[in-house]
């Protein structure tokens, strides 16, 4: 089976960009053909700042039942850990984290709903700032990231490559 593309494409650069109303199909499950194996699990917790320290627990614990090496699992908690921190400081009032692991590739997905407020611009962080280097990290570590506006809130996408792959026998 042969999926068809979507109006997004992974770039050939690292960088985030902001969505176009295309598909939110990782871009793994785009350019494969043939089936498919994943793993996926999705929590939904308040977006509150004490909140993040939940996801990065429950993304750690899946990654290492899936079976993910220790360096790409920092990564990925690290991903998650400052997109679920963007959503608990800017946006509504849940968030709702997933992970799907499809090959080599593991896509974090963070969508807050609830009003946005205005703190959305994704600037360059002044180097006395405390705040705003999330992104940058983000950008630094995964292959691909997209973010934009979603309903009344907002959706933040990264995937990264891995250097260990899902064996059949791991659980989900």
């Amino acid at each position: 089976m042969t999926l068809a593309p979507t109006t997004i494409s992974p770039t050939a650069s690292r960088g985030r960009r902001l969505l176009d109303g295309g598909s939110w199909m990782s871009p793994a499950k785009r350019l494969t053909t043939g089936v498919v194996a994943s793993r996926r699990v999705v929590i939904t917790l308040p977006a509150e700042d004490c909140r993040v320290r939940t996801v990065r627990r429950f993304t750690a614990a899946h990654l290492s039942r899936w079976g993910l090496s220790e360096p790409d699992r920092d990564s990925v908690v690290l991903v998650i850990g400052e997109l679920a921190g963007n959503a608990a400081r800017h946006g509504g009032t849940d968030m709702t984290v997933s992970l799907t692991l499809t090959g080599r590739e593991i896509c974090v997905d963070v969508v807050d709903t609830g009003a946005s407020d205005c703190c959305r611009a994704q600037g360059d962080a002044d180097a006395e700032d405390e705040h705003g280097r999330g992104l940058g990290i983000v950008d630094h570590l995964a292959n691909w990231a997209q973010f934009g506006p979603e309903g009344d809130g907002w959706r933040s996408r990264a995937g990264l490559r891995v250097t260990s792959a899902v064996g059949a026998g791991a659980a989900s």
